[in-house]
């Protein structure tokens, strides 16, 4: 028995065969497409982190010096702190003690060695400066010069006595009970202008961060801010006030000896 097969051939035209190659190519596109817009969003999103984590670390790292001042101020006046920030050649000393009242002192903050040096800081007079020393601005070049063994943040301090301005109203300048003629009788008000920066984060040139901290950090036109913003440096100022008052306690003491009365117990009183 003899059986016919029928083969069906279907051929497709050249300009099928075209129709077919765009529609492919259109769907690769597509796919590149939202692949690249992934990949964006992405890549904001982790700049967004980054922006995020950095603002928060240059924050806590000029905080850093605020608390020290603090703690150093109210802490023991024994203590090797509270002579580099109370003592002749100390942050505030030096203007309590030695009526430099329109100096300026700048100093790179280092907590790893010590606090303050005056031996390593900037002061500066009207427009000149009258005691000047490398060490008295953070290089960026400097690995003691960071805030910490990662070398990631630095912190330029700037502090400024304000109590001219401050403390303007009728014996504001002076503390209650204390007489005129006493060294330690007057108020004192400063500002403290602490900038953290990323050196390793920005694109400018380590001279041109120091250059930036040169600048004086009140100055709004053009001071240590606008400097590091127009160089692309990550920065963060904080500006506190402090207040300095002669805080004096009294203490009735009883003459040792004295028949009839109860000695008192307060290491000020002393037997005569």
């Amino acid at each position: 028995m003899n059986t016919d097969s029928s083969r069906i051939h279907i051929s497709l035209g050249s300009d099928q065969y075209g129709a077919v190659l765009i529609v492919v190519l259109l769907f690769l596109m597509l796919i590149m497409i939202v692949g690249v817009v992934a990949v964006r969003n992405s890549s904001t999103d982790l700049k967004l982190a980054t922006s995020d984590q950095i603002n928060t670390l240059l924050l806590q790292s000029s905080d850093s010096v605020n608390n020290k001042i603090e703690m150093s101020v109210n802490g023991s006046p024994a203590s090797d702190q509270y002579k580099q920030i109370m003592g002749i050649t100390g942050i505030f000393g030096y203007y309590i003690l030695e009526d430099n009242n329109s100096d300026i002192i700048d100093f790179c903050y280092r907590p790893r060695s010590s606090f303050f040096n005056i031996d390593d800081a900037v002061i500066r007079r009207n427009a000149g400066r009258l005691v000047t020393n490398a060490t008295g601005y953070c290089d960026p070049t400097n690995a003691n010069d960071y805030t910490s063994n990662r070398n990631t943040t630095m912190t330029q301090v700037m502090v400024k006595n304000v109590s001219a301005t401050s403390n303007r109203g009728s014996f504001e300048h002076m503390n209650l009970g204390t007489d005129s003629d006493e060294k330690t009788a007057e108020m004192y008000t400063f500002e403290v202008y602490s900038t953290s920066v990323l050196p390793a984060y920005g694109n400018a040139k380590d001279s041109k961060i120091e250059e930036c901290f040169e600048k004086d950090a009140s100055d709004k036109i053009d001071g240590v801010t606008k400097c590091m913003t127009e160089n692309n440096i990550p920065s963060k100022m904080l500006v506190e006030k402090v207040d300095l008052a002669n805080i004096q306690n009294s203490e009735l003491c009883d003459y040792f000896g004295n028949s009839g009365k109860t000695a008192s117990t307060n290491a000020l009183c002393r037997d005569i």
